[in-house]
């Protein structure tokens, strides 16, 4: 590939669709907005932006050329404006392979490159061969000739060790109890904030007059928000299958390969030797049926957002241990037992915590919503998750290992490697030094930004505890009036 080289032509519709994914909610705004007397102008402005984005990506794709020379990659784009990027082999830390509906239809992939750093760079080379994409990968992490490529693809497939997929089954409890709920209820309330533009009210109270002749004002209101609730869950459903469709990880000597998705095929792969911590998430509706979701934090690597990647969306809790065992046996710890707990007397914090967040609700609902008194019988549910927030929390340390185990609406334990750990941050505020509580937080690399995982208001001696054990420390004590005396303190914010 020492010579510069294009992408597929297909390159110039996925630049295309790249733009109007950019600005989809423009359109649509103007989709809305465009009516009556307009609609023919608005048609015609729809179908000229097409024509328009196509001849642009046409020439941005006749414009784009990239070439590895010497262990770089070396990527010339730019329509109006050349530019040059280089990114050199030994600073790029991902590179993955994604296959959208465009690319699937012609058998073609796309290629992600992302460096290491705080000004870290990223290229996208959007239509390519898969033969030379898995070329284009092995030059710029082994550095390796053309002639060796087939060579090392064959040292790959010996690699190979042991593939887990996820079956239909698991699939549809795992978009059934999807934790997305919360994402889908923020779309479902920018779609209904936004009805008016489609329907007015006289048409809206026309239409509850009709077909709900005998309801009244407060069976609306429940018919109204079991509506919105049903739709949000729909909408959770549908994305937890498109973005789980076909879920394998694939387990090699050196490294993991995961792959999923159903409109774009994406491909994630992660040295071991990256990978900082592990979470197992416990959502609130798989809880109660066993099921758990892992997650890895590794550096530099995650999804086009910046968010963790997923390393098994759906598992039993008890099969969990054995499939951390056979994956990353090094992350394989019990999360059930054994943790330091927060003190009793942290529980008021806890309680008062959740009452705080949900008297703003309720006050806004008794305000402006027909029988909103009723919204004071949210603090029930909201005492119960700050108590079982407050039995959750809990740290433990075993074989330089650190778990941390909290809650907030779905329980989430870390397992952390003390020799991955960035940083240890306390923090201590005028409320918990009256009860001699702390926050104690560990920091990981994890993407481009980074992961913290901590647990709220233990008590000062388990927290000195912990500091010591992160420090390796002599100077530090478990005895917070010993630091005193030796004129040694942890730095606290706060």
């Amino acid at each position: 590939m020492s010579e510069p080289q294009r992408q597929h032509p297909v390159a110039a519709i996925t630049k295309a669709l790249d733009i109007i994914r950019g600005n989809f909610i423009t359109i649509l705004i103007l989709i809305f907005i465009g009516g009556g007397d307009q609609a023919v102008f608005t048609l015609y402005w729809i179908l000229g932006t097409i024509v328009a984005l196509l001849v642009w990506g046409v020439i941005s794709w006749l414009r784009f050329s990239f070439q590895v020379e010497e262990g770089e990659l070396r990527i010339e784009q730019g329509v109006l404006i050349r530019k040059k990027l280089y990114l050199t082999s030994d600073r790029i830390q991902v590179i993955d392979i994604s296959a959208g509906i465009v690319q699937r239809l012609f058998g073609l992939v796309a290629v992600e490159v992302k460096t290491a750093g705080s000004s870290s760079k990223e290229a996208k080379i959007s239509a390519l061969t898969q033969s030379k994409a898995e070329e284009l990968k092995e030059k710029l992490r082994h550095g390796q000739a053309p002639q060796a490529v087939q060579e090392a693809e064959d040292e790959e497939e010996k690699k190979f060790v042991k593939k887990y997929t996820l079956d239909t089954k698991d699939l549809l409890i795992a978009a059934t109890t999807s934790g997305r709920m919360g994402v889908a209820l923020s779309v479902v309330g920018a779609i209904f904030s936004q009805i008016d533009q489609l329907i007015s009210e006289e048409q809206m109270y026309q239409l509850i007059e009709t077909h709900i002749p005998r309801s009244t004002s407060l069976s609306l209101v429940i018919m109204s928000a079991i509506a919105i609730l049903v739709v949000a869950w729909m909408l959770s459903f549908v994305s937890t299958i498109i973005a789980y469709y076909d879920f394998e990880v694939e387990v090699r000597d050196n490294e993991l390969l995961i792959g999923r998705g159903l409109f774009e095929r994406t491909q994630l792969t992660i040295p071991f030797n990256r990978i900082q911590a592990v979470q197992v998430k416990e959502e609130l509706m798989r809880q109660p049926l066993g099921y758990v979701s892992l997650v890895i934090e590794s550096a530099g690597y995650g999804d086009s957002q910046g968010n963790s990647a997923t390393l098994f969306p759906l598992i039993k809790k008890g099969d969990m241990y054995t499939f951390l065992e056979e994956v990353i046996p090094e992350y394989n710890y019990t999360i059930n037992d054994g943790y330091q707990r927060v003190p009793r007397r942290a529980l008021r914090r806890y309680l008062l915590r959740m009452l705080w967040w949900t008297l703003p609700v309720i006050l806004l609902a008794w305000g402006t919503v027909p029988y909103g008194y009723y919204a004071w019988l949210l603090l029930v549910p909201a005492m119960l998750l700050g108590y079982q927030q407050y039995r959750d929390a809990g740290i433990r340390n075993e074989d330089g290992t650190l778990v941390l185990s909290s809650r907030l609406l779905s329980k989430k334990t870390a397992i952390v490697k003390k020799y991955r750990t960035q940083a240890t941050i306390i923090k201590q505020n005028p409320f918990q030094r009256r009860l001699n509580l702390h926050d104690f937080t560990v920091h990981v690399a994890s993407g481009n930004q980074g992961r913290s995982f901590g647990v709220r208001d233990l008590a000062d001696d388990t927290v000195y505890e912990f500091w010591q054990w992160m420090e390796v420390s002599e100077k530090v004590s478990t005895d917070p009036q010993k630091n005193n005396e030796n004129g040694y303190m942890p730095p606290i914010e706060g």
